[in-house]
């Protein structure tokens, strides 16, 4: 059943990724980021996202371009992986349980730091020009 509350950026829940195709996370029950802005979330029936994965039973480490996230930040048992380069907007009706938010700001930071690599968004100083 979809979660019927407010969304906010930061809110970590439960989401339904199905179908998936290649490499997309995929899962009827996969950790997700919030990351679009509350003015959207609010007025749409749309969310930004950025799937996680669970770090125990991998064989690799988080990538340069992905955020290690300490156990207990999404979910009590499990240290996780949030995959900025996986980025993507989905229906509001495929979120299913709000789990938690990330707290942390340094994490936030990290998260936002990594997709705007992925993106190729770059900022210059002020005053610099």
């Amino acid at each position: 059943m979809a979660y019927r509350g407010p969304v906010r950026r930061w809110d970590v829940f439960w989401a339904d990724l199905e179908p998936g195709v290649g490499h997309e996370q995929r899962g009827t029950s996969r950790p997700v980021i919030v990351v679009s802005n509350d003015g959207f979330n609010e007025h749409s029936r749309m969310v930004t996202v950025v799937p996680a994965t669970k770090l125990d039973g991998k064989v690799r480490n988080a990538y340069p371009f992905e955020v290690l996230l300490p156990r207990g930040t999404l979910t009590p048992k499990h240290a996780s992986i949030a995959m900025p380069q996986q980025i993507r907007s989905i229906s509001a009706l495929r979120l299913l349980e709000k789990i938690t938010q990330v707290h942390d700001l340094a994490l936030r930071s990290d998260i936002e730091n990594r997709l705007l690599e992925h993106l190729g968004i770059e900022f210059e100083a002020e005053g610099l020009g």
